[in-house]
């Protein structure tokens, strides 16, 4: 919205963002998603692969950030800019990122290499901490349901307790008995299937 409504005013965009270390901008950009991620890696890969490949072919070396294919990649992406400069990249002419004849393109390859390496581990580590806090979040509840059983049972004991110590002394009572008995006895067996079937789950 930014650069539409600068584009409007005649003003260029300004390209420019404060430098970051090779790791904080590797940090910035594996902290994205995969799919935020994916445009620069595909296309710094291309860039990297192009430059190995022709290593002395200038125009490989020198990308228009204002094109919209390479505005997807390096310009949307939030780090990759700042992760080219870091492996030797400049910004020239207030639109281009360009890499210097004389740098290493092998260097350029391995650096990209890397930081899809370390998207990829940065990825598994989210999968796995979601996971885990899934598997605790579902601890939790069984927790608290057994929790709530138990407290269901207690009352259940305590209820047929007070009931037996009143005795046969009533009539009316004692014809109660049997079937508060076996209502208790019966909802005492739910409550212990639900226990058992909750260790199943955890286990």
């Amino acid at each position: 919205a930014a650069a539409a409504a600068a584009a409007a005013a005649g003003l260029k965009r300004s390209y420019d963002e404060e430098p970051l270390s090779l790791e904080e901008a590797t940090a910035k950009l594996t902290n994205l998603s995969d799919t935020r991620l994916r445009p620069a890696l595909e296309l710094m890969k291309k860039m990297a692969d192009n430059i190995a490949k022709n290593p002395a072919e200038p125009k490989y070396r020198k990308m228009r950030l204002s094109n919209p294919k390479v505005a997807d990649g390096l310009v949307h992406v939030p780090g990759a800019r700042q992760f080219l400069r870091a492996i030797g990249w400049a910004l020239v002419e207030e639109e281009f990122l360009q890499l210097p004849i004389e740098a290493d393109a092998g260097k350029q390859v391995a650096a990209v290499a890397a930081l899809a390496e370390a998207a990829l581990k940065a990825q598994e580590a989210r999968r796995v901490a979601e996971l885990e806090a899934r598997k605790r979040e579902a601890a939790e509840k069984a927790a608290k349901a057994k929790a709530e059983r138990d407290a269901i049972k207690a009352a259940m004991l305590k209820d047929r307790a007070e009931v037996a110590a009143r005795g046969p002394a009533q009539a009316s009572v004692g014809r109660k008995l049997p079937s508060e008995s076996a209502g208790m006895s019966s909802m005492s067996r739910i409550l212990d299937e639900q226990d058992a079937q909750d260790r199943a789950n955890a286990s």
